[in-house]
């Protein structure tokens, strides 16, 4: 043979060998993406490289961008750049104008959270307040009236009590003094001369009916005013209030009146408090003082918590998320035909450079073998 052929046959055959080398390896990065078995022995390199060190290769992949590329750090940089607290400034600058504009209201913000939220926070606030007044109630039901009055306002009351009996006296002698207390009096002094036999009817022969009541007037007038009768009234009156203010509210209150007293009290509460009304009012009616000053000012403070906020716990927040296992997750969640098209599109160009440094290394390989098998 042609010494020259000889050595072009050698290179030809040695570039094809070079290249369909390469080529194969290509393909074997990925296929067969399942394991082969002939007569229950598994055939060697299946399934590809990949698929064989998917597992492994997914879970070094989740762990080298979360490590390294998503890190807390580059995170809270990027929340820190001028461009994305513009942004955050922007975000709220838009929601209060839309606040503003709609008459937004807090029930709009929580069905926004959860459909029937807004239903439910009313209800245990109804809920809460009624158990709050009943827990209340069985506890100051056994508790003496003079524990549940404030000091100032037992104070005021003792001095009112005093200041009772002179307050009595001058009743009862404008009474006593009046058309009315004399007409009572001159009735019963009628009565009790008719009723009391001879004797005393015939006292009406030795002076009238008014002259006797103006003597039981000025009696009565007199005996009021008597310093034993004084006492005798002070120290009954001390007496009862303080029987008043020894009283437990049980003594006073059967429990079924309880009940209904701390119910009638919730009703009242929940009437004027009215939480359904409160949700439905427009954010801005609150304090609209309040409103104009945040938005005026108020926005930057809040832009700057967020950041602080999200600062101080993006760590917290990844250590949560678990990236390494999400992005791992999703990369085995990948059909390997997409992973294999998604790699091949990225490195098509790479891949047929080393088909074709295969071909151009084996020519030269083979070419340099028949050079070597003349010269034996």
């Amino acid at each position: 043979m042609n010494p020259a052929v000889q050595i072009l046959f050698m290179a030809v055959i040695g570039s094809l060998i070079g290249g369909m080398t390469n080529m194969l390896a290509i393909k074997m990065l990925f296929k067969p993406y399942e394991a082969k078995y002939l007569f229950g022995w598994q055939l060697p390199l299946t399934p590809g490289v990949i698929p064989r060190r998917r597992d492994e290769a997914s879970g070094k992949l989740g762990e080298i961008i979360s490590g390294h590329l998503l890190t807390p750090e580059v995170f809270i940089q990027k929340l820190k750049s001028d461009e994305t607290q513009k942004f955050i400034l922007f975000f709220i600058e838009k929601q209060i104008d839309t606040i503003e504009r709609e008459k937004l209201s807090v029930r709009y913000f929580l069905e926004r959270l959860s459909e029937g939220l807004s239903q439910k926070i009313v209800d245990s606030f109804n809920d809460e307040l009624k158990s709050k007044i009943l827990s209340e109630g069985d506890r100051l039901y056994g508790e003496k009236i003079s524990t549940l009055i404030p000091d100032d306002a037992m104070k005021t009351l003792d001095s009112k009590v005093d200041e009772l009996q002179p307050q009595i006296i001058r009743r009862v002698q404008l009474y006593i003094d009046s058309e009315k207390g004399y007409d009572d009096l001159y009735t019963m002094t009628d009565e009790f001369i008719e009723n009391r036999g001879r004797f005393a009817r015939s006292l009406k022969y030795f002076m009238s009916k008014e002259t006797i009541v103006e003597n039981i007037r000025g009696e009565l007038t007199k005996l009021l005013y008597h310093p034993k009768m004084t006492d005798i009234q002070v120290r009954i009156i001390q007496e009862e209030y303080d029987k008043v203010k020894g009283y437990r509210l049980s003594d006073i209150l059967s429990l079924d009146d309880k009940t209904a007293l701390a119910e009638s009290v919730s009703d009242v509460l929940k009437h004027r408090i009215d939480i359904d009304a409160i949700l439905d009012r427009p954010i801005i009616d609150f304090n609209p003082q309040m409103f104009n000053a945040f938005k005026d000012r108020g926005k930057f403070k809040l832009r700057d918590n967020i950041t602080a906020y999200l600062g101080k716990n993006t760590a917290r927040i990844f250590e949560k998320l678990q990236l390494a296992q999400v992005i791992k997750k999703q990369v085995d969640s990948f059909e390997l035909s997409h992973i294999e098209q998604l790699v091949m599109s990225i490195a098509d160009k790479e891949f047929k450079m080393i088909t074709l440094l295969g071909y151009f290394l084996g020519f030269i390989i083979g070419a340099v073998q028949g050079i070597i098998v003349l010269f034996l």
